[in-house]
C-alpha cells in the first residue's frame, strides 16, 4: 500500500488516497488506485473510489496526474501541486496549489479553481516563486493535454491496463479453480 497525501499550503491535511505502487519509469512513480480504494478529506473518511485510476507522481514536475481513462466524465484530472515528497517508501505528500486541469472525454480541456488559487495566493501568502511556478506549470499541462503529450496518454493508459490486469489476476487467485 502507498498513502498519497495532498496538503494545502502551508501543510494542512487535504485529500488522501490509498493505492498500490505499480512501478516507475522516466516520468515518475505510478500508483494504482483500484475500485474500492480508501480515500479521505482532512480527517474524514469519504466513500471508496468508484472506478480504477492511476496516479503519476512525477520526478520533478509541479503536477500530479489522476488518469481514469474512458470510465468517468473526465479522462484526466491534473492537480497543479508541488513536486511529491516521499516521506517513506509507502507514503508521499504534495501541496495542492488549487489549480486543476481537466480533460473531458470529448477532448475539452478546462482549468478549474482559478478563483480559489487567487484567493489562497493572497490569503495564505503563497510565496511569489511558488505562485509563478504554479501558473507556468498549469499552462504547460494545458498544452501537454492539448497536444497529447506523454506521460498523459499512451503511458498512462499502459499503467492503467497494468493495474486492471493485476486486479483481475488477484481476483482469480482468491477463488479456487475447478
Amino acid at each position: 500500500m502507498v498513502v498519497v497525501q495532498f496538503l494545502k499550503y502551508p501543510g494542512t491535511t487535504h485529500w488522501g488516497f490509498e493505492g498500490i505502487l505499480l512501478g516507475e519509469d522516466g516520468f515518475g512513480r505510478w500508483i494504482g488506485v483500484p475500485t474500492g480504494s480508501r480515500r479521505w478529506k482532512a480527517e474524514s473518511p469519504r466513500s471508496p473510489t468508484g472506478t480504477p485510476a492511476v496516479f503519476c507522481a512525477p520526478w520533478d514536475g509541479w503536477w500530479h496526474l489522476h488518469y481514469n481513462g474512458p470510465r468517468t466524465t473526465y479522462s484526466h484530472f491534473v492537480d497543479i501541486a508541488t513536486p511529491p515528497r516521499w516521506r517513506r517508501s509507502d507514503r508521499y505528500e504534495l501541496i495542492d496549489l488549487d489549480l486543476d486541469v481537466v480533460r473531458y472525454q470529448d477532448g475539452t480541456i478546462e482549468i478549474q479553481d482559478e478563483d480559489e488559487f487567487e484567493e489562497h495566493r493572497s490569503m495564505l501568502g503563497y510565496p511569489e516563486e511558488m505562485a509563478a511556478r504554479a501558473l507556468e506549470e498549469c499552462a504547460w499541462v494545458v498544452d501537454a493535454l492539448a497536444n497529447r503529450a506523454e506521460p498523459f496518454f499512451d503511458t498512462a493508459e499502459r499503467w492503467l491496463v497494468r493495474l486492471e490486469h493485476s486486479n483481475s489476476r488477484a481476483e482469480e487467485d482468491r477463488w479456487p479453480r475447478g
